[in-house]
């Protein structure tokens, strides 16, 4: 171990993308993963008796408009073209989202042309009954706050397409790993500078007493933990997952349907055989596996999923990037060590700029 020249403390999207760049830089990368596999959150199962690749900790869909994020996933995996749709049920009727001419026509009983969208949107009571169906009683689950607590003018900050374009994104790259998210990660650990060892948590007070205490760390964890909470813990708000085998072969006909009535505990359901439409086996299988996914408030020990912004969060967070700042070779990173929301791609781009400032490349 002494030929180390750089930890990775985590083995996510991001500290493998930094480990991969490092070791392709001529460094000799220890990667530590407190998990017994890597993949982090975007850590995916393979059903045995469907070949159905469930997503373990809810639906990951990797979509991006960032040329060179797209350039270096696309090295080391495929991707099958899949485009995420999401569907939104309320009072026993089926929307599509976003917010566009295919909701607002059918949600108001109207034929709506683009040039007609702008100016229907514009009144309030046509504002206040698409909040209330669906912003309202989803948004309180997400973020386990009463209706009356809920901004109703977060409808406004809501982009609404004056088209029939129902894909949920706008990036022209899109997809899922035809190999799967599992084989992406192994892929990215897969040189032979890379060591790699799970079940095994970064700890700085052992670091600095270790014989690698001088070598530089690329930390993704949450930046708490590192320092032993002394200052107490960042705010979140977590995940629980309901999963469900059905002697059926479609339970919703898509991937991922939205609840958005407060009275339905869950926030969505997914169904992760739709994620690989050109897996013909999988498709005709006559069974399905579905996830409910209920949003609940975080306590030590569960996974952390969104972070809760609000000033006091953010002057706990400044505090812990103070003491970090004061640790020589220490980079932070990711959606936990950063405490930000991160879609793949982004987490992506953010390891890519990490390695270019370490390596120099």
């Amino acid at each position: 171990m002494k030929d180390i020249d750089l930890i990775v403390a985590g083995a996510g999207i991001w500290g493998c993308t930094v480990a991969r760049c490092a070791a392709e830089s001529g460094r000799k990368v220890l990667v530590l993963e407190r998990r017994s596999v890597t993949g982090g959150n975007v850590r995916c199962e393979t059903d045995p008796e469907t070949g159905i690749e469930v997503h373990t900790y809810g639906s990951h869909i990797f979509h991006t408009h960032l040329d060179d994020v797209w350039g270096f996933v696309r090295r080391f995996v495929d991707f099958n073209g899949y485009q995420h749709k999401v569907l939104a049920r309320y009072k026993g009727r089926t929307y599509f989202l976003p917010l566009g001419l295919t909701l607002v026509n059918k949600f108001f009983g109207v034929e709506l042309t683009p040039s007609e969208l702008p100016a229907f949107m514009s009144d309030e009571t046509h504002k206040k009954e698409l909040f209330d169906a669906f912003f309202r009683g989803y948004t309180s689950k997400q973020w386990g706050k009463p209706p009356e607590e809920i901004d109703p003018t977060i409808i406004q900050r809501v982009p609404v397409r004056s088209t029939y374009d129902v894909n949920y994104f706008n990036d022209y790259n899109q997809g899922i790993p035809l190999s799967g998210y599992n084989s992406l990660f192994e892929r990215l650990l897969d040189h032979p500078n890379i060591t790699v060892e799970c079940g095994r948590e970064f700890s700085l007070e052992e670091h600095r007493s270790s014989a690698l205490s001088g070598v530089p760390v690329c930390y993704s964890g949450p930046i708490d933990r590192l320092f032993g909470y002394r200052y107490g813990e960042l705010p979140w708000r977590s995940l629980a997952f309901e999963q469900e085998k059905l002697d059926m072969a479609d339970f919703q006909g898509t991937s991922v349907v939205n609840y958005t009535e407060a009275e339905v505990p869950y926030t969505r359901i997914h169904e992760f055989k739709h994620y690989h439409p050109e897996d013909r086996a999988v498709m005709s299988c006559g069974k399905t596996i579905i996830m409910r996914e209920y949003p609940r408030a975080w306590k030590s020990g569960d996974e952390p999923y969104y972070p809760v912004n609000n000033p006091e969060s953010q002057a706990l967070l400044e505090r812990y990037q103070a003491e970090a700042a004061k640790v020589k070779g220490l980079v932070i990173g990711g959606r936990l060590g950063e405490y930000r929301y991160y879609d793949m791609d982004q987490s992506i781009g953010k390891a890519l700029e990490a390695a270019r400032a370490i390596t120099g490349r």
